[in-house]
């Protein structure tokens, strides 16, 4: 077995600056390495604010194009409303108008309802809502069935008149007649 000693066999004066020395190197390298440690959290410091900092100016520019982009579509979209409200406006003006229009083939609708078999009629006149009919009527009871007729549409038909002179022949009448139509009858959808 080796075994070793280890003598000093410096003076004190020397054992106490070589310890003072390892002292102050242990105390430089203390320091050294606390000064890396506080330049590496330093570093990592420094970079995080730089990232966050980055992300914030990412996001500020995300949320400018995003506000610039709906004050886009939000003016399209007003001016699709505005368009809307025009078409919309056109439409009812149509449709007013369209309600109020007058069909006079309405009277030939109404007219083919209520025509006897043995009366034609070979000319028809209209003047506002007068109706005026002229043709002939194979027997006088067909004509006076044709008066009846027109007389018994009251809610379309008024004032129906038939000239006396019409109805002095038995047999293959001429005949002129005049009746009032009412607006409501001349819509389309009124018969």
């Amino acid at each position: 077995m080796n075994m070793k000693t280890l003598l000093n066999l410096l003076p004190e004066e020397k054992k106490e600056l070589v310890q003072n020395r390892l002292r102050s190197r242990f105390l430089l390298w203390q320091l050294f390495l606390l000064f890396l440690l506080e330049i590496f959290y330093l570093t990592i410091l420094i970079s995080i604010f730089l990232i966050l900092d980055f992300q914030l100016q990412s996001l500020e520019k995300i949320a400018e194009d995003t506000a610039r982009s709906s004050q886009g579509e939000e003016k399209q979209l007003d001016s699709y409303e505005k368009k809307f409200l025009e078409v919309n406006e056109t439409v009812d003006l149509i449709g007013s108008v369209d309600r109020s229009h007058l069909y006079f083939s309405q009277i030939f609708v109404l007219l083919d309802t209520l025509l006897p078999s043995g009366v034609t009629i070979n000319n028809l006149s209209t003047k506002d809502y007068m109706v005026s009919l002229s043709g002939r009527a194979e027997k006088r009871e067909d004509l006076l069935l044709l008066e009846e007729k027109l007389k018994g549409a009251e809610d379309c038909i008024g004032n129906v008149n038939i000239p006396l002179s019409n109805l002095f022949s038995q047999e293959k009448i001429d005949f002129q007649m005049d009746f009032t139509v009412t607006p409501e009858c001349l819509r389309k959808d009124s018969l």
